[in-house]
């Protein structure tokens, strides 16, 4: 009789056979190399990726932060796809360059985000493949229009600032400060697209920081801030009339709140460096842009009150609109 290789090849989608013998009963010798035989077999199976007695695989359950994240990376996603759909028929020129200022910001927000994750083909038993790096974007709606865009902006702007909120206080405070810098993002963006279509948006409630009590403003938030303030009074003092009363309004807005530190903790300078800035009107921007990031960095800490912070760095990124300066994608982090 011919012989048996062994062990048995492990040939992709293979199972290896065994010989089933027939004739006599075997003796208790012989018993004892077929049950050596079988446990060997056992082995071989193993090392062929053929498990036994497993369970079956499953895709991983997210945590409601993960859920979160999730959200807000698919709507970030059909953003994108809807404004793109969107401009590509739109003539106005204006609107265009409103729905593309849209779809640049929700890429980026996509990407921060971390992307929206898909389970791998066939997951549970079925399980065939893990899932790539970088999902594949979702089909655009082909009917999508510019007021559909701008009630996904009011939407993303309102959603991402509720879980921006709830996010506060829990493990990874990060996901708190990139909601909120997407909700200030979608919310300007939102009151261009209306602006554009000749009306107006519903708007994120803003307003300045009012004084916080004695001792609860972090060094760091309190050197940054005054570093604020000081471009706005070198503006003042550069400026007349309706301008110089703007900077030095709010250079006192944000003294107040630069004070707010403990005495022992205090890192203010007398002066800053404010090099490399064109113009006043920069200068007063871009310090706008460091008070919206100093105030969303307050919301990975103790921030007190955050919806008074969140609306508070919501305003400081409208301030900086209103001296001309172009918000970026993801306001107070980029």
């Amino acid at each position: 009789m011919r012989s048996r290789p062994w062990p048995p090849p492990c040939a992709p989608g293979s199972t290896p056979e065994m010989s089933i013998p027939h004739g006599p009963v075997p003796s208790r010798p012989r018993r004892a190399r077929v049950w050596v035989t079988a446990a060997l077999l056992a082995l071989v199976l193993a090392g062929c990726g053929v498990r036994l007695d497993s369970a079956p695989p499953t895709a991983p359950s997210p945590d409601p932060q993960e859920q979160v994240r999730q959200q807000a990376a698919r709507s970030a996603a059909d953003l994108y796809a809807a404004a793109q759909a969107a401009r590509d028929t739109t003539e106005d020129d204006a609107v265009r360059d409103a729905l593309l200022a849209v779809e640049q910001a929700a890429s980026a927000h996509h990407h921060a985000l971390g992307g929206v994750w898909e389970p791998w083909p066939g997951s549970g038993p079925e399980a065939t493949t893990y899932p790539g790096a970088d999902p594949a974007a979702p089909t655009p709606t082909p009917t999508a229009t510019a007021q559909d865009v701008l009630g996904l902006l009011e939407s993303t702007a309102s959603d991402a600032q509720s879980a921006s909120l709830e996010q506060v206080g829990l493990e990874d405070r990060g996901v708190a400060v990139l909601l909120g810098s997407i909700a200030i993002s979608a919310n300007y963006l939102a009151a261009d697209l209306a602006g554009a279509l000749g009306g107006e948006a519903s708007q994120l409630p803003a307003a300045p920081l009012p004084a916080p009590a004695p001792g609860s403003i972090d060094a760091d938030t309190s050197r940054l801030v005054d570093g604020a303030r000081y471009a706005f009074e070198v503006v003042a003092a550069r400026s007349s009339g309706a301008q110089r009363d703007a900077a030095s309004e709010r250079a006192g807005q944000l003294a107040a709140v630069g004070d707010a530190v403990q005495p022992e903790e205090d890192t203010r300078q007398v002066a800053y460096d404010i090099s490399g800035t064109t113009s006043d009107r920069d200068l007063a921007g871009l310090a706008e842009l460091d008070v919206v990031g100093a105030y969303l960095t307050v919301l990975d800490g103790d921030p007190g009150d955050p919806a008074a912070v969140l609306a508070a760095a919501t305003y400081a990124a409208g301030q900086a609109r209103s001296w001309d300066v172009t918000l970026p994608a993801l306001p107070g982090l980029s």
